[in-house]
């Protein structure tokens, strides 16, 4: 017997041998990608695995061993041509997988440009300083308030006169049916379009006084009027010569009447002094003219009815 066991031990081994190739004409090479191999040896067996080039139509056998079983391990074999892999676990992956190495995770901090909302300004109300037309007047707490209508539709008193209300105050409350605009005349007296402010402060049967105000529409008030306020008793205008007159009555015979016009340098000058008073029951009429600088022009001294009154009788003329 043992004469016949060396041969079919040799015969074993060349019949084994023919099923396995070299596996020195794999020119790729395999790469474990994850996984842990583990060895086992319950089962002696060889599995080939056939890797399929489309380039040159190779085929390479890769042979595992008996007893190197690989647990969860994926082999990528690389060649020059398309790869078809097998991945153990069960799940076949279809078409060609590539190796893609995975790229670090990075954070992009985006960056909020924040732009601060600026509130609205807020635009104080105000007037047109060359509107007159919705000017009142109120009298409060013994003061004369100007009140006019802002730009937000509220009005306000943008100045208070100064002016004395004593008596305006006490006549107001005599007679409930007067109004503070009784004692106020509006007057365009200067000529330039903006009307102006007389305010009687006394006043009786024969004359009133008060203070006189000028327009200004550029500051769109009412500025103190000095030479106005040297005049001191109320003005009219005298439409025919657009002069101011002023009319002193005395004791409603006697009077003194003066009239005034503002000339090419916006000078007020006195053009006509009127004196009239009686003599022993007769009435006396004394006229003087002036010329725009101030300088006398003419005198005459009269009766009322026009004759000529004699000279040396007649009463000094009074002028302030």
């Amino acid at each position: 017997m043992k004469k016949y066991i060396l041969p079919v031990v040799l015969l074993a081994l060349l019949s084994g041998c023919g099923k396995v190739k070299d596996v020195s004409e794999v020119s790729s090479q395999i790469e474990i990608v994850s996984g842990t191999a583990a060895a086992t040896t319950s089962e002696t067996s060889s599995t080939e695995a056939e890797t399929t080039t489309g380039d040159d139509d190779k085929k390479t056998t890769t042979t595992k061993k008996a007893g190197d079983k690989i647990s969860g391990t994926t082999t990528s074999v690389k060649s020059t041509g398309r790869v078809v892999t097998r991945a153990s676990g069960g799940s076949v992956v279809h078409g060609t997988t590539r190796v893609v190495p995975t790229a670090p995770r990075t954070t992009s901090k985006t960056t909020t440009s924040s732009t601060s909302t600026q509130q609205p300004t807020t635009q104080p109300a105000t007037y047109d300083p060359k509107d007159y037309s919705s000017i009142t007047f109120e009298l409060k707490d013994d003061k004369l308030e100007v009140v006019r209508p802002y730009s937000d539709g509220k009005s306000r008193s943008p100045q208070t006169l100064t002016v004395d209300t004593s008596e305006i105050k006490e006549k107001l409350e005599e007679s409930p049916s007067k109004t503070i605009n009784d004692f106020i005349e509006s007057v365009d007296y200067d000529f330039d379009g903006y009307p102006d402010l007389f305010v009687a402060e006394k006043s009786d049967d024969l004359n009133k006084t008060g203070k006189y105000f000028r327009y200004d529409p550029e500051k769109g008030a009412y500025v103190s009027w000095s030479e106005l306020n040297s005049l001191k008793f109320e003005t009219k205008i005298q439409e025919s010569t657009n002069r101011l007159k002023v009319l002193e009555n005395i004791n409603g015979v006697d009077w003194n009447q003066k009239f005034y016009e503002w000339n090419s340098q916006n000078q007020l000058v006195l053009r006509e002094y009127i004196h009239q008073y009686t003599v022993d029951g007769d009435i006396i009429v004394e006229t003087i003219t002036y010329d725009e600088n101030g300088f006398q022009l003419s005198r005459t001294v009269e009766h009322d009815n026009g004759e000529p009154y004699e000279e040396g009788t007649t009463t000094p003329i009074e002028e302030e």
